[in-house]
């Protein structure tokens, strides 16, 4: 018997699930909809910077998220133990310390975590939970679980169907503390990313000076000067969460204004200089044993990325 195309109640659910998102999000981000097939990505979220009441700024920032929705989810406790440096070595617990912190669980399959996993770590790939019932939304980067959580522990889980994910309860859109913190830092990654590699050329641009080239020290002021002008405006020194980045631009700042009024001798600037430009290529490592292990159920993202955990 011929019938009329039908609406079935996943494509419901998605609908509802979008709604919820939008109403918890902030009103000026743009929220882009994949209507094709799903490949993976689900919504592409513009953020935006007010800058009054009536106008907004755009960031260039972006989140791809993928959406799952489901009609009512259950909170449950997980006790986590203190891993190792998961960028240096293997997944090693210490069982003489933990936390008990509670999750929500999601099953997904292996195909979608590996098509994620291929992408690498460059652009930030979200996954948003939604509980229909309560209206709740989670939110998990899944780039950081895959390669701080799931692959140290189960490096062949490729060979399984499904994996079952843990995200924290604080993950919630509704805490607004949390979530736009972290939604802020997942959109500057791209940003981020590229200016560690601007520190690395500098700071190798730099030391090939001070070891070969310096013929006078007005041409090594006037290096410098030109890297700082380059790095000194750009808009990561603006997210105040991740406090060392605040910390890096004053000293930078103060070292442009040191060079400008001449306050250096030569063996000072040249000892100054190398070791501000170690501190900013440092960022680099210390985002990428630190930071992305920010609202992961782990141990150490329970003691540096929670307010209510500091």
């Amino acid at each position: 018997m011929v019938r009329k195309k039908q609406r079935v109640i996943q494509h419901i659910m998605q609908g509802e699930s979008f709604l919820i998102i939008k109403n918890l999000l902030p009103k000026h981000w743009v929220i882009r909809e994949f209507n094709n097939l799903d490949y993976g990505i689900d919504l592409i979220i513009e953020l935006f910077e007010n800058v009054d009441q009536k106008v907004s700024e755009v960031l260039g920032e972006y989140l791809n998220v993928q959406v799952k929705s489901v009609e009512e989810l259950e909170i449950k406790s997980k006790k986590i133990f203190p891993v190792e440096n998961l960028a240096k070595v293997n997944w090693r617990e210490d069982k003489t310390e933990s936390l008990n912190i509670e999750v929500v669980k999601f099953v997904m399959d292996s195909n979608s975590l590996f098509t994620i996993q291929s992408l690498g770590s460059s652009i930030s790939v979200l996954l948003f939970l939604v509980d229909l019932k309560l209206k709740n939304v989670y939110f998990l980067c899944l780039n950081d679980y895959i390669d701080k959580l799931l692959l140290p522990q189960k490096p062949n889980y490729v060979e399984q169907d499904f994996i079952t994910l843990n995200i924290p309860v604080l993950n919630n859109l509704s805490n607004k503390e949390i979530s736009e913190a972290a939604l802020k830092l997942y959109g500057k990654r791209a940003k981020l990313l590229s200016t560690f590699s601007k520190f690395s050329y500098q700071k190798n641009e730099l030391s090939f000076l001070t070891n070969y080239e310096i013929k006078s020290i007005s041409q090594f002021k006037k290096q410098v000067l030109f890297f700082i002008k380059q790095i000194e405006f750009l808009e990561i020194w603006q997210y105040s969460e991740w406090v060392i980045l605040e910390e890096m631009n004053v000293k930078i700042c103060d070292l442009k204004d040191r060079i400008e009024r001449n306050e250096l001798k030569e063996s000072e600037l040249i000892e100054t200089v190398i070791i501000t430009w170690n501190q900013l290529s440092n960022l680099n490592n210390i985002y990428e044993e630190l930071t992305r292990e920010w609202f992961l159920p782990k141990f150490l993202s329970f003691l540096t990325s929670y307010p209510k955990q500091r």
